[in-house]
Formats: structure tokens, C-alpha cells, sequence
């Protein structure tokens, strides 16, 4: 039978990126690591790591730009709802700023292109 072991009993990088610390192991009946077991949040979390070590490590900017795990978080962030305190935010943001008399983006392109 498989079982789950913290992803912090084979790696010191559990305890060094706390992103990981919600992640397992799955391993055999011998304790041999089969695979691993990340929530969505912590796998983005790990992904943008990557992302970003990538980046710092490449001279081209188009393949640091294009990299798979880029490519990859891009993906799984478009099919997640939006936060619901995201929205609220937002709408009291927009409510604000019609209060405090804010120039709409709009009017501003406007004035911009004459």
C-alpha cells in the first residue's frame, strides 16, 4: 500500500520555501518516493519559483518570457474564479473613486489622442 509521507522528511526545501510545506510524498510500501502531491496554491507557488529562477538564469529574455513554467501558471490562472474579496475590493475601489471625483480611464485616452 502507498502512503504519503511531508515532502519535508526528504527535503531541506520544505522548511526553507514555506510554500512547500503543505506537500507530500506518495511512496511505496519500501518508503521509495513514487511521486509528489501539491494543493493548487502550492504548486502555483512552486512553479512561479521556477518561473522566476529561470528567468534570472537565462541571457534571452523571449525564452526567459516563454518558459514552460510560465507557460503553465498562465494556464491554471485562467480557469480559477476570481477571489470574492478581490471583487468586493474592486467594486468599493470603483464606488470611491466615483465619490472622489477620479477622471475615468476613458476621458483620459481621450484627452491623449487630440
Amino acid at each position: 500500500m502507498n502512503g504519503l509521507v511531508p515532502l519535508s522528511k526528504f527535503s531541506k526545501l520544505g522548511g526553507k520555501y514555506s510554500f512547500l510545506s503543505n506537500s507530500s510524498v506518495v511512496v511505496d510500501k519500501k518508503g521509495i518516493p513514487l511521486g509528489f502531491v501539491f494543493g493548487r496554491d502550492s504548486f502555483i507557488s512552486l512553479l512561479e519559483k521556477i518561473d522566476s529562477e529561470f528567468e534570472k538564469n537565462v541571457s534571452d529574455s523571449k525564452l526567459a518570457y516563454d518558459n514552460p513554467a510560465g507557460g503553465l501558471i498562465d494556464l491554471i490562472e485562467a480557469k480559477l474564479p476570481l477571489n470574492p474579496s478581490f471583487i468586493a475590493d474592486l467594486k468599493k475601489s470603483i464606488d470611491s473613486a466615483k465619490k472622489e471625483g477620479w477622471i475615468p480611464f476613458k476621458e483620459v485616452i481621450k484627452t491623449l489622442k487630440n
